[in-house]
């Protein structure tokens, strides 16, 4: 009995000494330190003030990084922060050290880049006049009288390099078929000297629609009417008006409806033949009411003259 506890205590001495064994190479191989390398960081903005903005993106760095064996396995791209702060920074271009967040037991290594640079703009506002661009005309017989949007003028917020270059802030209204005084909301739209729409996110404006009063009426009136010379004076001595004859003898008229519709003819300035002794060819105005015009300007007047 005695010889079997003996040669248990012998085996029970082994099985400590391997446990122990086993116990320092586990351990020495948890804490192996190793390193990992995370390219493409972006790299955040902190501590920015409410009237600047980041103009251009500061560029991207790599983070190298050790920790424990166990612990780098669990590190994903996330868990490597890269920021600027800037908190004290001015408008401008500006070159600013990166600094990096790891968790707790990671040791940042090596950075590449350690600074980098950033560009801050000054965000700026500006009072601009809204215009009006009309897509399309009324239905026939009728005019746009007038257009008046309220309010008359909206405030633009954004970065000022983007202001430099507003060129126009209007609305489009589509008056197609339109017969009638109209009022609506409509969307305020800005666009640069190329002729690009700037999105709201680029430029804020306020207020982002306003509203637009169309007054629509009677509107002009085309037709066609014949063309008569208006002859004054007498000719030389012994001599007369043989034949008057005009080139064209009608033309087209536009005006007013209530104008246009009491029209039948229109008259050419005054030819005087007075003294005249031969035939004359005269280039002659037409002599029209206000508001009302002419597919042509001039008409061609030839008056005959010979012996009476």
């Amino acid at each position: 009995m005695n010889s079997f506890t003996k040669g248990n205590w012998g085996l029970k001495l082994l099985s400590i000494l391997l446990a122990v064994v086993m116990w320092v190479y586990v351990s020495n191989d948890q804490a192996t330190t190793t390193e990992q390398e995370f390219k493409a960081v972006q790299v955040n903005v902190r501590g920015l003030t409410g009237n600047l903005v980041v103009s251009e993106a500061p560029e991207k760095v790599t983070v190298r990084v050790q920790a424990e064996q166990n612990m780098i396995a669990k590190l994903t791209p996330r868990s490597v922060e890269a920021y600027v702060d800037l908190d004290a920074v001015k408008a401008g271009r500006s070159v600013v050290p990166v600094q990096v967040k790891v968790p707790t037991g990671v040791k940042v290594v090596d950075l590449r880049p350690p600074e980098v640079t950033v560009v801050l703009e000054p965000i700026v506002t500006k009072q601009v006049a809204v215009k009006i661009q009309a897509t399309s005309v009324p239905a026939e017989g009728l005019k746009v009288q007038g257009m008046q949007v309220k309010p008359e003028v909206v405030v633009l917020r954004g970065r000022q390099s983007i202001l430099n270059q507003v060129n126009e802030v209007f609305v489009e209204v589509d008056l197609q078929n339109r017969s009638q005084t109209f009022e609506e909301s409509l969307p305020v739209r800005v666009s640069d000297t190329e002729g690009r729409l700037l999105e709201e996110a680029a430029v804020q404006r306020t207020p982002q629609s306003v509203n637009l009063l169309v007054t629509i009426g009677p509107g002009l009136l085309s037709k066609t009417v014949k063309v008569v010379p208006e002859i004054i004076g007498k000719p030389a001595k012994g001599y007369a008006v043989t034949l008057t004859s005009i080139d064209p003898a009608e033309l087209v008229i536009t005006g007013e409806s209530d104008v246009i519709s009491l029209l039948t003819e229109v008259r050419t300035n005054p030819v005087d033949v007075t003294g005249a002794d031969k035939d004359l060819t005269v280039d002659a105005e037409l002599m029209l009411p206000q508001g009302v015009t002419a597919n042509r300007q001039l008409i061609r007047v030839v008056v005959k003259i010979g012996p009476e």
